[in-house]
């Protein structure tokens, strides 16, 4: 390892606590010549060893230092995933500065905002359109001293190519000693880092997580998970959530696996194959559109072919609803199991670049039961975590051995749930936030005597399995009175197969309504075989009495009072664009309520 990078890694044997930045040198140091990371070049994946890593990691600290970071000054992040993303982010950490991702689709007001909010000292950003709204606003940012471009050439003095910010640490030597006086002098309370939640409502906050917290999340990650240098992980979900930032940084740092930067969430497709990832963090859509390819490629087989393709996956469903939690099929199951794989479901799974895969961890909002289960057809299990920012991304998980379809799981090792008599979800943990920057009100609400008020509203079944109802700000109150929450009805509506998303309405109502969402591909589809003009095809009668009789099914699982009496089939998909999507692609329920009011006057006011 190069003179530039050792002084760094001795630091620790004079801190008992050793944080995550301590340990990347250690993985550093222990890893050397194998692969860190790797970037989807010209003629495949090309990596780069820890080594090199930590070199680029030690000059980019050295950069900050002599562009004058300060412990506690944020280092804002606005980039799509790549190497240069999580280099600034552990490089901030290694000398006490907070690491502050922005959305890569957020827009020039949001962009502002955080920067403003933050008081930002230095900014990395991806492209020159990211950057254009901040010269407008060149007077409220004297805050921010420099910018570093990631693509293409800088255009005054404050601005620094990736090359030339890296230049200042290769030619700083003499900043070792401070280098490594600054990470000796992290302690557990110090903010580690800070998450703009993308939020559904309202301006993001700003999460302060201690170093503390994300060593006491990844040591919980550690157990439930098991990584190893041997596992791999791609990374393709915004870095400026907790959840990528835990496999893209926190675990790979701490536990030394290699991490594949995607081109694209679009590309995913693409390197699945490519990658054979072994441990993979998703989101519901992702699994959803995973599902409907597989699915759609399946239904073309006919005959005896087709119907062993529906014997193994039937078989493998069959199989995990008696195993799942660890216990025996049976000899008879297990040897009809291990038919399926063989002749089936292991070269599906191959085709599709998910035959490595052990862990494929789902959280942000519930998987529905029907890809779940769909997932266990092809031997995949979705393993749902449960978490948020405030508490470092996951507090319960379901892991190996211990696993419920349709929950999130048992708590993590450290964690302690309650539920409180609203049925509100408290965490308390080592991994709960410090608090909101600059928002003591919010914190005092969210922190009370060492409990996290998370907002959501569950239960736990008899085995200690927590399961997610819903949102206490999203319940819905009818007219007479009834307290309903939309979220397991909307997960309903969405298990629709033309169905993209769907949000369900009729607060102050004396019935509910849904506002929906059609997929594309399923509508042209739809409209070809109807013989529709694809224009024509989400306001026709058709379409309609196909979803209003799915409806019809939905409502029979539900109570009078939970069904819906009316929908609207909207003429636009939700998009984060329009606001109507999280970077995670959640749903933001008020904007699009009131982005789609007229519709639902129109529902209501023809009350029939």
């Amino acid at each position: 390892m190069s003179s530039q990078a050792r002084p760094v890694a001795q630091a620790q044997a004079q801190n008992t606590f050793k944080s995550i930045p301590q340990a990347f040198m250690e993985s550093v140091e222990r890893l050397a010549d194998k692969p860190a990371y790797f970037v989807r070049g010209k003629d495949g994946w090309e990596a780069t060893s820890w080594t090199e890593y930590g070199e680029q990691v030690s000059n980019a600290a050295k950069a900050l230092l002599a562009l004058g970071v300060n412990p506690g000054d944020a280092v804002c992040i606005l980039s799509y995933n790549r190497p240069e993303w999580t280099i600034m982010d552990v490089a901030a950490m290694m000398i006490g500065a907070v690491p502050t991702g922005i959305y890569w689709t957020a827009a020039a007001p949001e962009i502002n905002y955080i920067l403003r909010h933050s008081q930002g000292r230095i900014l990395l950003a991806e492209t020159k359109a990211q950057l254009k709204g901040i010269g407008e606003q060149a007077e409220n940012m004297r805050h921010l001293r420099k910018t570093i471009r990631l693509d293409g050439r800088v255009e005054n003095p404050d601005q620094y190519t990736w090359a030339s910010f890296m230049s200042l640490g290769e030619n700083s030597p003499g900043l070792d000693a401070e280098l490594n006086q600054r990470l000796n002098d992290i302690v557990a309370e110090d903010i580690a880092l800070q998450i703009y939640t993308s939020g559904t409502t309202g301006l993001p906050k700003a999460v302060q997580i201690s170093h503390r917290a994300i060593r006491t999340e990844s040591d919980a990650l550690n157990l439930a998970f098991k990584p190893t240098p041997a596992d791999r992980y791609i990374s393709y979900l915004p870095m400026a959530h907790i959840a990528e930032q835990c496999g893209t940084i926190i675990q790979a740092c701490d536990t030394g696996y290699p991490v594949y930067y995607a081109k694209s969430v679009t590309s995913l497709g693409e390197h699945l194959p490519e990658v054979r990832p072994t441990v993979t963090f998703g989101v519901p859509r992702i699994f959803e559109k995973i599902n409907e390819k597989v699915e759609k490629q399946l239904s073309k087989e006919k005959g005896f072919k087709g119907k062993l393709i529906q014997w193994s996956l039937q078989t493998s469903k069959d199989w995990y609803k008696e195993s799942i939690n660890g216990k025996s099929a049976g000899l008879v199951l297990n040897t009809k199991k291990k038919i399926a794989n063989r002749l089936v479901l292991d070269k599906i799974k191959h085709k599709i670049g998910l035959d490595k895969m052990r862990m494929f961890v789902s959280g942000g909002a519930p998987v529905s039961k029907r890809v779940l289960e769909a997932f266990t057809g092809l031997d995949i299990v979705i393993r749902e975590v449960y978490g948020q920012s405030e508490n470092c991304g996951g507090a319960t998980i379901n892991i190996i051995g211990a696993t419920r379809l349709g929950s999130v799981g048992k708590p993590m090792d450290g964690v302690t749930i309650k539920i409180a008599a609203d049925g509100e979800i408290l965490c308390k943990a080592d991994t709960n936030f410090s608090g909101y920057a600059h928002d003591p009100a919010a914190t005092d609400e969210a922190l009370r005597d060492g409990w996290l008020y998370s907002g959501d509203i569950g239960y736990f079944d008899k085995e200690g399995y927590l399961f997610i109802t819903g949102r206490k700000k999203e319940l819905i109150i009818t007219s007479g009175g009834k307290n309903i929450s939309p979220a397991l009805l909307e997960q309903d509506l969405m298990e629709i197969p033309f169905v993209e998303y769907a949000v369900v309405a009729g607060n102050n109502q004396n019935f509910l309504s849904a506002l929906i969402t059609i997929d594309g591909a399923m509508a042209q589809r739809f409209a070809t075989e109807n013989n529709i003009k694809p224009e024509d095809v989400l306001k026709s009668d058709q379409l309609r009495s196909v979803i209003q009789a799915s409806i019809k099914k939905v409502n029979a699982r539900h109570s009078r009072v939970e069904r819906i009496r009316k929908f609207e089939i909207l003429p636009d998909g939700f998009s984060i664009q329009t606001g109507e999507l999280t970077p995670t692609l959640k749903i933001r329920r008020a904007k699009v309520l009131n982005n789609h009011a007229d519709a639902l006057e129109a529902i209501y006011k023809h009350d029939d």
